[in-house]
C-alpha cells in the first residue's frame, strides 16, 4: 500500500514538474544498464516533502483509528450506563408502584379503622346513656330504700313501743 501511494505521489509530482521544466525529470539508463530517474534538486526536495507528508498522513490515520476506537469504547460505555440507568429507573418505578399500592391499602385500612372508631364512639355514647339511666334508677331506688327503711324502722319502733305500752 505504501509503495502504491508513494508511486502515485511520485508520478503526480514528476508530471507536474515535467511541464514546468524542460527535460526533467527524465528516465535514463545508467552505465550499468539500470533504469534511473534524473531530476532537479528542487524536484527532489518537493518529492521528499511529499514523502514526509505521506508519513504524517499515516500517523494521522493511526491517530484517527485510535480516536475511533476511543469513540467506540465511549459509546459502548454510554450504552452500558444507559442500560444500567434504564434498569434502575424501571426498578424504581416498580418500587414506586408498590409503595403506591401500599399507600392505597393503608388508606383503605384507615377508612375501615375510622368507621370502627365511629362505631365505638356511638357504642360509648349509648353505654353512657344506659349508665346514666341506670344511675338515675339506682338513686331512685336508694331514695325509696331510705324512705321505706326509715318508714319501716319507725313503724317497727312504733309497734314495739305500742306493744310495750
Amino acid at each position: 500500500m505504501k509503495k502504491f501511494i508513494l508511486s502515485l505521489i511520485l508520478i503526480f509530482s514528476i508530471q507536474s514538474f515535467a511541464f514546468s521544466q524542460t527535460g526533467y525529470p527524465r528516465y535514463e539508463k545508467d552505465s550499468l544498464g539500470n533504469h534511473v530517474v534524473v531530476m532537479t534538486v528542487e524536484q527532489a526536495q518537493i518529492l521528499d516533502n511529499q514523502t514526509d507528508l505521506l508519513y504524517l498522513f499515516e500517523q494521522l490515520n493511526s491517530q484517527i483509528v485510535n480516536y475511533d476506537s476511543v469513540c467506540i469504547k465511549v459509546i459502548k460505555e454510554k450504552d452500558n450506563v444507559i442500560l444500567e440507568q434504564t434498569v434502575a429507573i424501571n426498578k424504581l418505578k416498580e418500587i414506586v408502584s408498590a409503595k403506591n399500592d401500599e399507600v392505597e391499602i393503608l388508606k383503605k385500612k384507615l377508612v375501615v379503622k375510622d368507621s370502627i372508631i365511629i362505631n365505638l364512639d356511638e357504642q360509648v355514647l349509648k353505654t353512657e346513656e344506659q349508665l346514666n339511666i341506670s344511675k338515675k334508677k339506682i338513686r331512685e331506688l336508694k331514695t325509696k330504700m331510705w324512705i321505706g327503711g326509715s318508714g319501716g324502722g319507725l313503724a317497727i319502733i312504733a309497734l314495739v313501743l305500742a306493744i310495750i305500752l
